[in-house]
Order: C-alpha cells, then sequence, then structure tokens
C-alpha cells in the first residue's frame, strides 16, 4: 500500500492510503468538518478544519475523485 501524510495550516496530520481496489482511505482529524452532498445519496465534498478541501473530480494520488464514504478512521474516497 502506499502511503501520504499532509499538514494542514493548524498541523493536523491526514493520511492518504491507497488500497488495492483503487479507492483511498482518507484518515485523519475529522471533529471539526462540512461535507456536502450533490444529491441524497453521496457525498461529493469533505473540507477539515484547516484543510484540505477534497471534492468529486479532483485529483488525489493520481486517482480521480468520484464519491465519499464516511467510515471509522474517516472517510473512504471511491476512484474512478
Amino acid at each position: 500500500m502506499i502511503t501520504e501524510r499532509i499538514r494542514n495550516r493548524y498541523g493536523d496530520e491526514f493520511i492518504f492510503t491507497l488500497l488495492e481496489d483503487g479507492n483511498i482511505q482518507w484518515s485523519g482529524n475529522f471533529e471539526y468538518h462540512i461535507f456536502g452532498y450533490s444529491n441524497q445519496d453521496f457525498i461529493d465534498t469533505v473540507d477539515p478544519s484547516g484543510g484540505p478541501y477534497l471534492t468529486k473530480g479532483m485529483k488525489i494520488m493520481g486517482k480521480t475523485i468520484k464519491e465519499f464514504k464516511s467510515n471509522k478512521d474517516g472517510y473512504l474516497i471511491i476512484t474512478k
């Protein structure tokens, strides 16, 4: 598995882990964050306090974001 770590403007560390299925596990401090829906079924935007802001269509780790699914560690980023 490939892992990337980034720190936001408040010094919080976020970890992105590329999974075998091509999706990405996004872990970190999501105590204060907002998320948005393009419709009632899919989360398409996640913005933790201090960043990073991610939304559908953006690229991360060479993959294009399709949607997000909340989980116990943060968010699973579903990619195209």
